[in-house]
């Protein structure tokens, strides 16, 4: 038996349907009776996809009918993708779904922004999916390159040209010490002040590692990196333990030592010389359409920030004002 196919192959999707009902049902006339044909409308069907693939898929002599084993190799496969497009299909159909929405977060912002946000997008979208992806700077860039995410929350860098940004907040940098370590009391400090103190750094990939070292090298400080790991965490942990001392920005703090609470592990205090920020926005491709759904997302995103703003919470930096919230780029 010779397949039909030159190049790319026909897809026949009766003939994989009827495929599939004779495998399920073990007979010709009960597949028939579940597709609404008659039977010698079936055996063409089967007949036509087996010349299409180039094989024979049933043994039809057996009672009940067996595979072949092509026939074998072909059924979970083709179960699965017929399956996969009949979901297709009625997500397409569904008015109340199609609100399903991808987004880029640092973590650090996605623990202190994204409860907000989504909880008032929820209210308004009930149906759909939304996927957080919480991860670093670096592969939050490599979705928005492949296009994987309607937007992304994060620390905005040089980007390209087709990323489009719209910065909410001006995060300052602390410098995060232990409870009772020299210092902790002081109002703020410089890094040069830092000399010999061992610190500890979170990974290459990560942005504010990168604000950092550029911050320094213009003001040729140097700073003694002991540690590095790969979550802020991880690096509060190790400070609140005395193995180091860590800088972060603003919105990576935990909560109690922003707010100076007496019980808290860690004290955060400002830093200067150079007082090195981070620009934290919205970033997404021009290209990309936007359902209503992610946009109203968005929206929902920059709303929380100028609540955040106008109460005076983290997100209200030194020097940032309403007017940089529609900057149109980077």
């Amino acid at each position: 038996m010779h397949s039909m196919h030159h190049g790319s192959m026909y897809l026949d999707l009766p003939g994989l349907d009827a495929f599939i009902a004779v495998a399920d049902l073990g007979s010709f006339h009960r597949a028939a009776a579940r597709l609404g044909i008659s039977q010698p409308a079936l055996t063409r069907r089967l007949q036509r996809l087996e010349q299409i693939i180039g094989s024979k898929l049933l043994v039809r002599r057996a009672q009940p009918v067996r595979l072949t084993p092509v026939g074998a190799a072909l059924l979970p496969e083709a179960q699965a993708a017929l399956a996969k497009l009949q979901s297709a299909m009625r997500r397409a159909g569904d008015r109340s779904r199609g609100h399903d929405v991808d987004i880029g977060c640092l973590p650090t912002l996605a623990v202190r922004y994204l409860g907000a946000a989504l909880a008032r997008h929820r209210r308004r979208w009930t149906g759909g999916e939304i996927t957080v992806f919480d991860v670093s700077a670096t592969e939050i860039r490599a979705m928005l390159e492949a296009n994987r995410i309607d937007f992304a929350l994060a620390a905005i860098g040089s980007e390209p040209w087709d990323v489009e940004c719209t910065p909410l907040a001006e995060e300052p940098f602390f410098l995060v010490c232990p409870r009772g370590h020299r210092l902790a009391g002081r109002p703020s400090v410089s890094w040069d002040e830092l000399g010999r103190e061992p610190l500890v750094s979170i990974g290459p990939l990560s942005e504010n590692h990168r604000i950092i070292e550029a911050g320094l090298a213009q003001t040729r400080v140097d700073a003694t990196w002991r540690i590095e790991v790969r979550h802020l965490s991880t690096a509060v942990a190790l400070v609140a333990a005395g193995a180091g001392l860590t800088a972060l920005p603003e919105s990576a703090l935990p909560e109690p030592a922003l707010a100076g609470e007496p019980t808290a592990a860690v004290v955060a205090v400002p830093l200067s010389r150079p007082a090195l920020s981070r620009t934290v926005g919205l970033m997404r491709r021009r290209d990309r359409m936007l359902s209503p759904a992610a946009q109203d997302l968005m929206n929902d995103i920059l709303e929380t920030f100028r609540g955040a703003r106008a109460s005076g919470t983290p997100a209200a930096a030194p020097g940032g004002s309403d007017e940089d919230a529609s900057a149109p780029a980077c």
